[in-house]
């Protein structure tokens, strides 16, 4: 080898070095970094018949297949997260069975206060039992309906800030995409700009779940697993929200969940949020409603003191039940004032009936009897209720708390089985694309070893020069 070459190939040897040091200081630097991907530097031989050594290429360590799998398992996990979040915070208020706060406790207080006024129908304290009850009974109900209306107020916005969230990243792809036309591939930039594209796929595959395509220039695109373009190079199709119904559009085609003939999303916080919107709220806002209508309608069937559209002991907001009127009754739900306790109730009319127009013999408890027989009467709640038509009046509230607190748990559970699905896959991720550092010290000693070869070759060769020009 002449002592050009001999120079040639340490200096290359060097600057690669340099290079190498400072792809293994970034490695270590970013350790632990949340979603940094370890990095490794290609050396090849020098072409033009030079000799030495050069960097080829700076490559972010990435596994396609886990990077797939992780950005599926997250956006499972979201959304069985969202929705057990969503249901916790309304079943929290909703209670259980046996707690003494339910619907199902309050109508059992409220029926035992029955059973003490068949007992003692001409008892003023017993007769104002049954009128406490039944207040207690219509603002569980109330509170109830109150409560689910925050949740879907809440979901509603969450739903927005989400949109927003997903727009804003899509046009962050969409300035990356255009920045990184302009960098050279495997350069230090190219692969920070990788990093860059990568974190936002990942909060993108946790808001929807998506299926993206890379181009010969390392550009991204963007779709939904139905194949609704959310990005393709430079163009975003904006996604949009419309609160009333619940439809989520990608520019002008719709990626609603849970919508007939519509290829929507599987996955990811947004399916979370469109399933207690359209599926899960509406389904337990029925069940109040015709558990509402059952209280009204009961009470209404049994009161034979009652003209055509008399109202009954609970009351539509002070009237008689109107078929045409279901929806939101629970939120409406009221005692008839004329046995209220904050008004000039007349108690004897629990005995009597609301409609009887003066009171009745003090030991008559004909209507007391058939209020209690109405607690039997099929409340007739349609299938889209989840309830069976033939749970009666007095097991109604029951099955109503139980079956909401079944969604519940069944939405914890799904979300425990779906998080751990998620850390496995991600931590399998981590491991394998993540840094660690033992290996980077031991490359940083190789490098070590070799910048000191190379300066060695130098000095020699500095010296040989020396000697030579000595020699002349």
């Amino acid at each position: 080898m002449s002592l050009t070459g001999a120079l040639n190939s340490a200096s290359s040897g060097l600057r690669t070095t340099q290079t190498l040091s400072s792809v293994a200081a970034d490695n270590v630097a970013n350790a632990l970094t949340p979603g940094y991907t370890r990095r490794s530097a290609a050396v090849v031989s020098t072409a033009n018949g030079q000799r030495g050594v050069t960097i080829a290429d700076i490559r972010r360590e990435v596994d396609a297949s886990l990077q797939r799998m992780s950005r599926m398992e997250t956006g499972k996990m979201v959304r069985y997260q969202v929705l057990d979040e969503g249901l916790s915070r309304y079943t929290a208020f909703l209670g259980q069975p046996g707690d003494g706060r339910s619907p199902a406790d309050k109508f059992s207080a409220f029926q035992n206060s029955f059973t003490t006024l068949i007992n003692m129908p001409s008892a003023h304290g017993a007769q104002s039992g049954v009128a406490l009850a039944a207040e207690d009974l219509a603002q569980s109900v109330r509170g109830a309906a109150t409560s689910l209306s925050t949740t879907l107020s809440e979901v509603d916005m969450e739903m927005r800030y989400e949109v927003a969230d997903l727009n804003q990243a899509l046009y962050q792809l969409q300035d990356l995409n255009a920045k990184r036309l302009a960098f050279e591939p495997g350069t230090a930039n190219a692969a920070n700009m990788g990093e860059q594209i990568d974190g936002l796929l990942d909060q993108i595959s946790g808001i929807v779940d998506t299926r993206v395509s890379f181009s010969s220039t390392g550009t991204v695109s963007v779709y939904t697993v139905g194949g609704a373009a959310l990005i393709e190079g430079q163009s975003v199709q904006d996604v949009t929200f419309n609160a009333g119904d619940g439809t989520l559009m990608a520019g002008q085609q719709d990626i609603t969940p849970f919508k007939d003939g519509v290829r929507g999303l599987q996955h990811g916080s947004l399916v979370g949020l469109s399933e207690l919107k359209r599926t899960v709220i509406p389904q337990f806002n029925a069940q109040l409603d015709e558990y509402a209508r059952g209280l009204i309608q009961s009470f209404e069937n049994a009161d034979t003191s009652l003209a055509p559209g008399e109202a009954g002991l609970f009351t539509d907001n002070g009237a008689a039940y109107n078929p045409a009127n279901l929806t939101g009754l629970a939120s409406r739900l009221q005692v008839n004032e004329k046995v209220s306790l904050t008004g000039d109730g007349e108690m004897w009319r629990l005995r009597d009936g609301l409609g009887a127009t003066s009171e009745g013999p003090a030991a008559d408890t004909t209507q007391i009897a058939a209020f209690v027989d109405g607690f039997n009467a099929a409340v007739g709640a349609p299938a889209s209720t989840g309830i069976a038509a033939t749970v009666t009046l007095r097991d109604f509230a029951a099955e109503m708390v139980t079956s909401q607190s079944t969604a519940r748990v069944r939405a914890e559970n799904n979300y425990s089985a779906a998080r751990t699905a998620a850390e496995m896959v991600n931590g399998t991720r981590s491991n394998a694309e993540g840094v660690n550092i033992d290996d980077e010290m031991q490359r940083l000693l190789l490098i070590e070893q070799s910048y000191a070869a190379n300066s060695r070759v130098l000095t020699t060769v500095s010296n040989m020069i020396d000697t030579l020009i000595a020699a002349v």
